[in-house]
């Protein structure tokens, strides 16, 4: 044995065999940590569950629990979970007892329908996860209970069987009025259901109100803004707002007065203004062909006028009245009606 071990040979045999089962166990070690998906989730307690626990989905199992390390207000568990199976992103883990005298174990929930998948290195917090009734919880509540079934004195009634019998008594003789309320209120609840479309659309309103009131939040913090100093200046001088309410009330009452003592001339006036409103109406046209103009006149107004001599330096001008005589005899000839020559005549003479 010993003169085998000192064979190079053989010990670079055995070296290589060991070398090779090294390899092939931190070749499956990789392979399995590869295939697998690592999660913590924290509980209220973990009493129960130990280390080697089996995890499940639909109360198959898919993995095992790593480790539990208590802390202060919660435990926290590492478990793993075949990466074959696919867990949503947003489920909880919960600590069930498959059997009643077996050990516990974390059941994943819901199981996948589609959307995102947990990932390896994924946190279930607190608030996803849940821890069965412990037995002495359980029996704490059935203390509770028989404390309060049990009388308080002996032959006496109990907490709750004093509750029934005050129930009862004031139920005594109100069976007609109890049928009337739940006739009405059956009433009341058809009322609503005939009108619901009403109501969801009343609703619908207010929603929108309050998303507009909720937009307009910086223009309503403004208003109270405005609110305040005005608040703060009739607080500063609450005399001034009488003083004015005064002033305007004599005002009002001099107005009064005026309109009784003139309300013939008013009417009068009235409707005048009113004939004026017709006529402008009425030649509504002419007014605007009268401003469409009058810049034009006005201009040409201010070109021939000179300041400096005071004078107008335009000259009127008729359509063919360039030549007077020919002007004249023009209209000597529309006159007569007769041919040129003659009116010629007739032109020479005049």
């Amino acid at each position: 044995m010993t003169r085998w071990l000192r064979s190079p040979r053989v010990f670079l045999a055995v070296s290589l065999i060991a070398v090779l089962l090294a390899g092939m166990f931190v070749t499956l070690r990789l392979g399995e940590r590869a295939s697998r998906t690592e999660v913590v989730a924290y509980f209220d307690n973990t009493n129960g569950l130990f280390a080697g626990d089996d995890v499940r989905i639909r109360g198959v199992r898919v993995g095992r629990v790593i480790t539990i390390e208590p802390q202060p207000l919660r435990a926290k568990v590492t478990f793993w979970f075949d990466r074959r199976h696919k867990v949503p992103a947003d489920a909880k883990a919960v600590i069930l007892s498959p059997q009643l005298v077996t050990g516990r174990a974390i059941q994943l929930t819901p199981p996948y329908s589609g959307g995102p998948t947990m990932t390896d290195g994924a946190v279930i917090s607190q608030q996803r996860t849940a821890v069965p009734v412990e037995w002495d919880d359980i029996r704490a509540q059935l203390e509770r209970l028989t404390d309060l079934l049990q009388p308080t004195k002996p032959g006496g009634v109990s907490t709750l069987g004093a509750l029934i019998n005050t129930a009862a008594d004031n139920l005594r003789g109100q069976g007609g009025s109890i049928r009337d309320t739940v006739l009405r209120l059956s009433q009341t609840v058809s009322v609503l259901s005939d009108h619901r479309q009403d109501l969801f659309g009343t609703i619908r309103n207010l929603a929108t109100l309050v998303s507009a009131l909720r937009d307009s939040g910086d223009l309503l913090g403004q208003l109270n803004v405005n609110l305040a100093a005005v608040s703060a200046l009739l607080a500063d001088d609450p005399g001034k707002v009488s003083r004015a309410i005064e002033d305007l009330n004599a005002v009002v009452g001099d107005v009064g007065d005026f309109v009784a003592e003139n309300r013939e001339p008013i009417g009068i006036a009235s409707d005048r203004l009113a004939s004026i409103s017709v006529a402008v109406a009425e030649s509504l046209d002419d007014l605007k062909q009268t401003l469409h103009l009058a810049p034009t006149v006005a201009a040409n107004f201010n070109n021939i006028y000179e300041p400096a001599n005071g004078s107008l330096t335009g000259a009127l001008q008729v359509n063919n009245f360039a030549n007077p005589i020919s002007f004249l005899c023009g209209a000597i000839q529309a006159a007569s009606r007769l041919g040129a020559e003659q009116a010629s005549k007739l032109c020479v003479q005049y």
